[in-house]
């Protein structure tokens, strides 16, 4: 045994402890939130600029390779810090193991068919200039 390790020698015993995985995913959150930040602006900015257009207008700027780009990294990135998020809150308070598993699974699979629908329509604004 060596003196940096401050467990509980039965949890020590047992194998129980960090999985070492936080920091990853603590990092993981606060590159989507800066990210997320500064897109959130240009966000913003662009559906101000679009409110009162026309169904042609909205249709060529989001057509703009500047703005597909940028809308396809916030749609991204949305899904990515949403589901770092529920998967953290479903890991602080669902104590069911199986429970746990299935909602990481359906949350990841709601978030994937969401993102991938999301993507095709940016994609499909962005070839039919």
């Amino acid at each position: 045994m060596t003196t940096s390790d401050l467990r509980n020698p039965l949890k020590r015993a047992r194998n129980i402890g960090s999985a070492k995985s936080g920091a990853a995913a603590w990092m993981a959150m606060q590159f989507t939130s800066i990210v997320l930040a500064a897109l959130s602006v240009w966000f913003v900015v662009l559906v101000l600029s679009l409110m009162h257009g026309d169904y042609a207008s909205i249709r060529h700027s989001l057509g703009h390779p500047a703005n597909a780009t940028l809308m396809a990294v916030f749609v991204v990135l949305v899904a990515w810090h949403t589901e770092l998020g529920l998967r953290n809150i479903y890991e602080d308070y669902i104590q069911t193991h199986w429970l746990l598993f299935w909602s990481v699974i359906v949350t990841r699979f709601a978030l994937l068919v969401i993102t991938a629908m999301a993507l095709l329509s940016v994609i499909r604004l962005a070839l039919a200039r």
